[in-house]
């Protein structure tokens, strides 16, 4: 019995004293203002709110220690201390909080000086195995460029590779991939579309092989990788692995304007280098092409920068230096329909034959890796082909070039535009804005041609003789996948738009149609200046100031693309929508526009409008010069 009370006591005072340091600690954290701390906030991914106060973008509450700690970083703070008192031991389920928040401890260690008596320092075994297996002495940012089929990923991506020690550049496949990604599970058109704006995804983190990323982006979608090794230090190094260890199981609300993938990189690179500010410098949407940006913008961050050609890229550069009957040969072999040891074949010269057999298995694997040939015959010509290549003694095909201009390095995002012309007779002058990003007569370089993706494109008019200037279009978004149906693409080509389009009906009345449309149909690239496109398309609008206030329609779209040189471009297009009821049951439209690049940031946009509504045939005619910035 004296000795149960004697353990109770030593208990009862070894935790008075745990909790005197405690107080003592948390005492001190507030006297040197350390919840303001810029790290602190950084650590925590606080940010201020517009009326004051911070808010935590992270929406887990296993983020935080404190029931508050969302919206109070002091109390965040408080709370972050006393936890690290805690004598949880690290299984297979479960951490300390000195190894589950290890990043926070290491920094409050070093400001507060931890005492080791009174309070002694947990291993972190499970931490410190992670870390040695990652073992990196550099980082690199990854850009997967834009692939033009997948909503998702029209804009680009990015991530972070931690390039370990034991790895070369021969090897660095094995390294790992620091990737945020959202959870759409098979979601896609309107849904994919709504959630993805308004926060219907969760987003977390996730460490991967790097070899896995570009199977995904180079070789399942064909997107070129560029890579941009990071000048950070060490003690730089450790605090970003520190900080996605404990993010790991961290849930985020995905938005696909702010919160999302390249916004959530730039979070880990602020953290590891206090020196940084890179999410400061997007306050209202986060292109992954202007994060990279950026990052370039850093003086010296960027010590080198490389091209790694998608597997789709490479093939067109090995068909661009093939004959006719080389690309023709080619496909026959892959598809079977020509054998391996072809007479034919084998009475070529060895570079001849090893430009076919490298041509026809880069275009089995590729239609294996897409999904459209994956039976047991196409494991076995692939076999074979291989088989049949390793017997010519000639070497592999070069890697292909890098493009001219990288993502990096095409038009900026935002743009602004001043102009006028003559509509319905008309005079009038407008102005222009759009937040991002790019559309079908936008420069090319560093863009996918054949690809729209644009957010919050406004347009202000003032016509002579009227009053003040009203509102003319607003676009939400509008995207527009243009993909050539060719050898290696077979997906559909699509579109879909939200927004606000003024109209003329009678009495001169300029009604404000509410829109949604969209549809899907097919591209054939009749040159590589020169696409034409047809689509089928549903519609609907909404306008309180007609009769007929909505209405659902479909109809027909069709355009042609063409690059006549490098710095012009032309789009004729046209569209007619038949509706099932409402006060006008067609509406028609034919449009000549045409974009000439001034320089990378500064282009004149001409454009030629017919339209047939309520109605009405009137025609307007424009010249505006636009900066891109």
């Amino acid at each position: 019995m004296r000795i149960l009370l004697f353990l109770l006591l030593v208990t009862f005072a070894a935790g008075s004293r745990a909790s005197g340091y405690a107080d003592e600690l948390v005492s001190r954290a507030e006297r040197a203002g350390l919840a303001g701390d810029p790290q602190w906030l950084r650590l925590g991914h606080y940010r201020p709110t517009w009326w004051g106060g911070f808010r935590s973008e992270a929406d887990d509450p296993g983020f935080f220690n404190s029931p508050r700690g969302k919206t109070d970083p002091r109390a965040e703070l408080a709370a972050t201390i006393r936890a690290f008192f805690s004598d949880t031991p690290e299984t297979d389920t479960q951490q300390n909080p000195q190894c589950r928040f290890v990043a926070r401890y290491h920094w409050l260690k070093a400001r507060l000086d931890f005492d080791p008596a009174r309070l002694p320092e947990r291993p972190c075994r499970r931490f410190l195995r992670w870390r040695g297996e990652i073992d990196p002495v550099s980082v690199t940012l990854v850009f997967p460029a834009a692939y033009i089929n997948s909503p998702a990923s029209m804009y680009g991506h990015t991530l972070l590779r931690f390039d370990g020690r034991a790895q070369t550049e021969r090897t660095r496949l094995l390294d790992y991939a620091v990737n945020f990604a959202a959870h759409t599970g098979r979601d896609n058109g309107l849904a994919f579309a709504y959630k993805g704006l308004f926060g219907g995804y969760e987003g977390r983190f996730s460490l991967t092989p790097y070899y896995l990323k570009i199977t995904e982006y180079s070789d399942l979608e064909s997107r070129d990788i560029w890579e941009y090794r990071l000048a950070l230090g060490p003690d730089e190094i450790e605090r970003l692995l520190e900080h996605v260890w404990e993010l790991g199981p961290t849930r985020f609300d995905y938005y696909f304007l702010d919160e999302n993938c390249s916004y959530q990189l730039l979070w880990l690179l602020d953290v590891a280098s206090p020196r940084l500010h890179l999410t400061d410098r997007f306050p209202l949407w986060v292109i992954p092409a202007d994060t990279i940006r950026a990052v370039l913008d850093e003086p010296g961050l960027v010590t080198d920068i490389r091209f790694r050609p998608s597997r789709g890229t490479q093939f067109r550069y090995e068909a661009a230096r093939a004959t006719a009957a080389d690309l023709s040969l080619a496909r026959a072999l892959a598809e079977g329909h020509v054998p391996v040891n072809e007479p034919a074949l084998g009475l070529r010269a060895p570079d001849e034959r090893a430009r076919v057999l490298d041509l026809a298995f880069e275009y089995l694997d590729f239609r294996r890796l897409s999904g459209s040939a994956r039976d047991e015959a196409t494991g076995s010509r692939l076999r074979e082909l291989m088989l049949a290549r390793a017997r010519v003694d000639s070497p592999q095909s070069p890697p292909a070039p890098a493009p001219a201009v990288r993502p990096d390095q095409g038009h900026a995002s935002a743009r602004i535009g001043f102009g006028g012309g003559t509509t319905a007779g008309r005079g009038f002058q407008e102005l222009r804005f759009r937040g991002a990003y790019h559309d079908l007569l936008d420069p090319d370089p560093g863009y996918g041609r054949g690809a729209q993706i644009e957010f919050g494109n406004i347009v202000a008019r003032h016509e002579n003789g009227e009053g003040a200037p009203f509102l003319e279009r607003l676009t939400l978004i509008d995207v527009t996948s243009l993909a050539p149906h060719d050898t290696l693409s077979r997906g559909p080509s699509w579109r879909f738009h939200i927004g606000v389009d003024r109209s003329r009906a009678r009495d001169s009345m300029r009604p404000l149609l509410y829109e949604v449309s969209g549809g899907a149909g097919l591209t054939a690239a009749a040159t590589p200046r020169l696409s034409l496109y047809v689509l089928g398309e549903l519609a609907t609008y909404y306008s309180a100031q007609l009769e007929q206030r909505a209405t659902i329609g479909a109809g027909v779209r069709g355009g042609v693309l063409f690059t006549p040189a490098a710095a012009w471009r032309v789009h004729l297009h046209a569209a007619s929508v038949r509706y099932l009821d409402g006060v006008e049951p067609r509406r028609e439209r034919f449009a000549i526009e045409s974009d000439i690049s001034l320089a990378r940031d500064f282009g004149l946009r001409i454009e030629l409008d017919r339209r047939h509504e309520f109605g009405f045939w009137w025609s307007t005619a424009g010249a505006y010069l636009d900066h891109y910035f």
